[in-house]
């Protein structure tokens, strides 16, 4: 399967594809479709960013509890 280091890496932070998808500004449509394909490194890397900023912003909700 394409993208199987970004799935999994989505599945451990415990996020949505949805939510990545929105966390760098492309619809959840496009983020499937992007998921489709092997990523560019560059694409890859905007992913992994948009993994990060939810996974800190679901940890930041839960420390404010």
């Amino acid at each position: 399967m394409c993208n199987e280091d970004l799935r999994n890496e989505i599945r451990i932070a415990n996020v949505k594809q949805w939510e990545v998808a929105d966390a760098i500004g492309i619809s959840e449509m496009t983020m499937v479709k992007w998921l489709r394909k092997e990523l560019s490194p560059d694409k890859k890397a905007m992913v992994r960013e948009g993994i990060a900023a939810v996974k800190a912003k679901h940890e930041l909700n839960k420390q404010l509890g």
